[in-house]
């Protein structure tokens, strides 16, 4: 027996949620709870070589707020094990998934930490928006599915949300350490391949 499975408003929640037939949508849904990061990552690659300055530097803060949410998962995945609705017997399942620990979720937590942090930085806050739109949809989506529980999107969220906080009020410090050394590097890199192109 586990918080999840003894919270009355988390299965209560998550029996209105899940899916109780197979969903008309089922590729589209899979793909929203499974893929959303390859998605994710597109964009911000594809911010990172047609911005500036200014959008680096706030997908870097991102960056550190995704090692800092990512990192606590690790440390709570590793130490605690709450079963999934499957593995507990609960609702419908309609997503394969292994019977690792369903708290908190990797997939919620990844998207909503770099879009909250964007959110918070300068430059990018447009993105942030629609990635923590992403989240939040994935989040859904993997409740809907089957394969977590509504406490364990509510504990992504606020690993995300102090992820996101720490690492935008850690920026400062990592200006000079961090962030000004790394453009530097991509700049670098940047004028060697451009000179090798005109030569």
């Amino acid at each position: 027996m586990s918080i999840e499975t003894t919270w009355n408003w988390n299965l209560a929640l998550f029996r209105l949620v899940n899916a109780q037939h197979i969903p008309a949508h089922l590729a589209f849904t899979r793909f929203v709870a499974q893929d959303t990061p390859y998605l994710v990552a597109l964009g911000l690659v594809g911010w990172w070589l047609i911005g500036g300055a200014t959008k680096r530097r706030a997908l870097m803060i991102a960056g550190v707020s995704l090692a800092i949410g990512m990192l606590t998962n690790l440390v709570i995945t590793s130490t605690t094990y709450m079963p999934r609705p499957s593995a507990a017997g609960i609702g419908h399942t309609w997503l394969a998934h292994g019977p690792e620990t369903s708290f908190p979720s990797d997939h919620a937590t990844l998207i909503l930490s770099i879009g909250l942090a964007l959110m918070m930085a300068r430059g990018l806050r447009w993105a942030g928006m629609a990635i923590t739109l992403l989240g939040l949809a994935t989040a859904w989506a993997r409740v809907y599915l089957g394969v977590h529980f509504p406490l364990d999107m509510i504990a992504s969220g606020i690993i995300a949300l102090s992820s996101a906080i720490a690492a935008n009020a850690l920026s400062g410090v990592l200006d000079k350490r961090l962030f000004e050394p790394a453009e530097r590097l991509y700049l670098r890199i940047i004028g060697l391949i451009w000179r090798r192109r005109v030569t």
